[in-house]
């Protein structure tokens, strides 16, 4: 038996990044990227406006103020994405659009609030005006763009490593990027065991119980990143897991549910040790303590033998659930490339107890609330209400320690599941 961070060490040293292949833009959101993406150009490439105005030259609104403006003639419109070829000269002034390249001549833009342009427009200027009155003064280079502001030709401006979010797609746009390279995601085979499972939607019969857990390990996987692929449930019997196994062997990695406990027809890891090297069959940590993980030798792809590990989970939901989280997240996100494949965790006031002291460390289904940017914690399920609905509620998990025992009022580490969403976290 190991502890869980033996589990997490063993875990992440026999998963490794994928390879990376090119992938257009969009669909390369949530990878990490493979390369560095350089600026090929200045960004902007010339000078332009930041906001709607009137480019003129410094030196000629030198003293305006809205007891003594400045009177200048009005020579053109210039709007992104088009040129003047007309510089602007003493005395003139040009009415210019925001992200517009900044006429010749020109040195800082006046915003319209602090000219007469009309207040309460909306879209163009119906009176297209011949002159304006400026009633603030700027220094040169005010309200303006530099070239190159946005990006250096040469810079680096989205490094390997970094996860493609919307604010990198919009810098790899800017760079004229349509696509990148890419950390692959993993596709992740989910085998379920047992007798007793029926698939969902068939009638039950007396001892049966419905295949929970091949829905809601598909689930997290694909949250997690990777591709899931179910392959049905593999009975009790060598043959039946032994044919689900090799139509795994395909995938980049394995999941089994049940079947890794101590009955006598609990053959999971039996056969992963025939075919493979079980590196944990058990962790100090409930639920689902009877966690294993192990390395298979795959088909030869592109001529490098490939080992793939092997996840082999608890049987009951609440465990599989568990293991999920706390094992299978870290080695897919080390899979795909991610550097930091810690769980996010949050320290939070309990607001009960847990006195009895447990055996091992023990992972509760929990309920995070913040309130005031503090957070809290209820440890346990509400009176007479079943492990699933708990589960079902929970938004959080929380390992209590070996030996612990937690009073209201006390500090603990609590896991926030983000698979929840944004809206979990209850509201004080």
């Amino acid at each position: 038996m190991v502890t869980y961070d033996q589990a997490l060490s063993v875990i992440l040293e026999h998963c490794s990044p994928l390879e990376a292949k090119h992938r257009p833009l969009l669909e390369a959101v949530g990878q990490v990227l493979a390369e560095d993406a350089y600026c090929d150009a200045d960004i902007p490439q010339t000078d332009r406006a930041r906001l709607d105005g009137y480019a003129v030259r410094a030196n000629d609104i030198h003293g305006a103020h809205p007891a003594n403006p400045v009177l200048l003639r009005v020579i053109a419109t210039v709007r992104a994405g088009s040129m003047l070829k007309r510089p602007v000269r003493p005395g003139t002034a040009v009415r210019i659009m925001t992200g517009s390249m900044l006429p010749e001549g020109a040195d800082c833009v006046v915003p319209f609030e602090e000219t007469d342009e009309p207040a309460e427009k909306n879209g163009p200027n119906p009176a297209n005006p011949a002159t304006v009155r400026i009633f603030a003064a700027h220094e040169a280079g005010a309200n303006i763009g530099p070239a190159g502001s946005s990006a250096r030709k040469g810079s680096l401006v989205v490094a390997k490593g970094s996860v493609i979010g919307p604010a990198q797609v919009s810098a790899l746009s800017a760079l004229g990027r349509r696509g990148v390279t890419c950390i692959r995601r993993p596709l992740v085979a989910i085998i379920t065991t047992g007798d007793e499972l029926v698939e969902v939607g068939r009638p039950l019969s007396p001892g049966q119980a419905y295949n929970s857990n091949a829905g809601a390990v598909a689930a997290l996987v694909a949250f997690f990143g990777g591709v899931p692929r179910i392959l049905g449930i593999a009975r009790d019997k060598e043959s039946s897991l032994q044919a689900k196994l090799r139509r795994a062997m395909s995938a980049d990695a394995i999941i089994t549910t049940g079947g890794v406990s101590k009955g006598d027809y609990d053959i999971v890891r039996l056969l992963l040790a025939r075919i493979g090297e079980v590196l944990f069959s058990r962790i100090a940590m409930g639920p689902g303590a009877s966690a294993a993980f192990a390395v298979v030798d795959a088909p030869a792809r592109r001529g490098t033998p490939a080992r793939i590990p092997v996840f082999a989970l608890s049987g009951p939901p609440t465990g599989a659930l568990v293991n999920c989280e706390t094992l299978v997240r870290p080695g897919l996100l080390k899979m795909r490339g991610f550097r930091d494949t810690r769980h996010p965790v949050v320290e939070a006031e309990a607001l009960d107890s847990i006195v009895r002291k447990m055996p091992k460390a023990f992972v509760r289904w929990t309920r995070l609330i913040r309130t005031d940017g503090r957070y809290r914690v209820v440890l346990n399920p509400p009176e007479g209400m079943g492990s699933l609905a708990h589960m079902a509620s929970a938004n959080s998990l929380t390992i209590i320690p070996e030996g612990a025992v937690v009073r209201a009022g006390d500090k603990v580490e609590v896991l926030p599941l983000d698979w929840m969403g944004v809206h979990s976290l209850m509201q004080g």
